[in-house]
């Protein structure tokens, strides 16, 4: 996928320099070799295929050299199929919520419908939909529509979303604080500093030296401001005018000169709507995202992997649609092996239901193709939900998958598998030995299109 000097692929997905060049003509050979550049130092991020070839990982997101953008979406359909000009259609929340209530979830999974047959999925919009669920990140808040995100570059999205966050400060009120000011005046203001006054007025009696408050905008969380603002400026074309609006009501605001003794600054619980937008400032001025990347003077990187991204997602939504239940993200405390009394191998399930259900997230498209009786679900996956049951004695295991384009026949082809454990295992309960199946059941889960 094309447009101007933006470069789109998905998840995994290989290209090569000639790829390139439909879009950046003669350039292509440089920002090829910005991207090989960038790859040698972050090859979790981009990786080489082979010596000629570079490939995508899963992390999504953008990756800015001199040159160009690499837009990296999440592989949620086939990006032949992905037209930017087009929109997603739209789920009702009420919908997509009810998709996991765990009451009904059984006849949920079994919905045919849920996805209408002209329904038409945005790798884009899925992504920044996904990125506004997470906890203590500035996407959060953001009021950006599915409509500018479909037709806006991702850098575009992610600067506007950071001037949108600006627009919200200043309509509050941008923080001044008292700042001690020293310096010889022709008018007396504050405090006469006597000895001071002696030593630089003796011949001009005219003037004063006086020490006084001023209350400025000059401060440490105003100046990251107008470093992020300064440093997003040769990022965008879009949204440069706006920057520079931004910048002037900062004119009397110095740069930052320190950007780890300004993140320090105490802000007060009056300005506590301040936090957002300096969560954006770390990301940006000091690559505080979800994957930091090395080579800071030769590329921009915001970068985001998706296991994690979408795990973030379901466990926000079991929560959202199960309110009485007490779902836990990442619950810990049980080991797979216990030597020496040392206990090694942490067993981590992504949700846990105490003493009633675990469910564990997998960003992955099965492939059908592989084997037929297995439907693309990985062996190892089942023996990692198998040891979940077993130390956790828990029989109802939930293996999430996402529901999107390339998995709609597939889940109808999946209702569930099941271990027939009873003869070889028992859990231990109050009332003594309880004989049990395990049942592993195959879930795909909407996404937030």
């Amino acid at each position: 996928m094309m447009n101007n000097n933006i470069f789109s692929i998905i998840e995994h997905q290989a290209f090569c320099e000639e790829d390139l060049k439909e879009i950046f003509k003669e350039k292509a050979g440089k920002f090829y070799e910005e991207l090989e550049n960038f790859a040698k130092n972050n090859e979790n991020f981009l990786g080489f295929k082979n010596k000629n070839t570079l490939k995508a990982k899963n992390y999504v997101g953008i990756i800015q050299t001199k040159s160009g953008v690499l837009e990296i979406l999440p592989k949620c359909t086939d990006l032949e199929s992905y037209k930017e000009e087009k929109n997603s259609s739209n789920i009702s929340q009420e919908k997509l919520i009810k998709a996991y209530d765990l009451s009904q979830i059984n006849k949920t999974n079994q919905d045919d419908d849920f996805y209408e047959k002209d329904f038409k999925f945005n790798p884009k919009i899925l992504l920044i939909n996904m990125l506004k669920t997470l906890k203590n990140s500035p996407f959060k808040k953001s009021q950006i529509s599915s409509l500018q995100s479909s037709k806006t570059p991702l850098l575009e999205v992610f600067i506007m979303m950071f001037l949108d966050e600006f627009d919200s400060v200043y309509k509050k009120g941008l923080m001044r604080s008292y700042v001690n000011s020293e310096e010889n005046r022709a008018f007396l203001k504050g405090k006469l500093l006597f000895n001071e006054h002696i030593k630089s007025n003796l011949i001009h009696k005219e003037r004063f030296f006086t020490s006084f408050d001023e209350f400025v905008l000059d401060i440490a969380p105003n100046r990251l401001i107008k470093s992020t603002l300064n440093f997003l400026k040769s990022k965008t074309t879009t949204n440069k005018f706006r920057i520079i609006k931004a910048m002037q009501i900062l004119d009397e605001v110095e740069f930052s000169k320190n950007y780890e003794k300004d993140f320090s600054f105490k802000i007060s619980r009056h300005f506590d709507y301040y936090e957002n937008i300096l969560s954006w400032c770390k990301i940006f001025l000091q690559n505080q995202s979800f994957a930091p990347y090395k080579g800071k003077n030769e590329a921009f990187a915001l970068l985001f992997p998706m296991e994690k991204l979408f795990e973030n997602y379901v466990a926000y939504m079991f929560k959202l649609a199960n309110p009485s239940e007490n779902v836990k993200a990442q619950s810990s405390g049980k080991y797979l092996i216990s030597k020496n009394d040392e206990k090694c191998f942490m067993l981590k399930p992504d949700l846990y239901i105490e003493n009633k259900m675990i469910l564990d997230t997998k960003w992955k498209i099965p492939d059908d193709n592989e084997d037929e009786k297995k439907h693309g679900i990985s062996q190892s996956d089942l023996y990692q939900m198998f040891a979940y049951a077993c130390n956790f004695k828990i029989n109802d295991i939930k293996l999430i998958y996402p529901l999107c384009k390339r998995t709609m026949e597939l889940k109808n082809k999946i209702k569930e598998l099941e271990f027939n454990a009873s003869k070889h295992l028992a859990f231990l309960n109050n009332d003594g030995f309880l004989k049990t199946n395990i049942k592993v059941q195959v879930f795909f889960v909407p996404l937030p299109f």
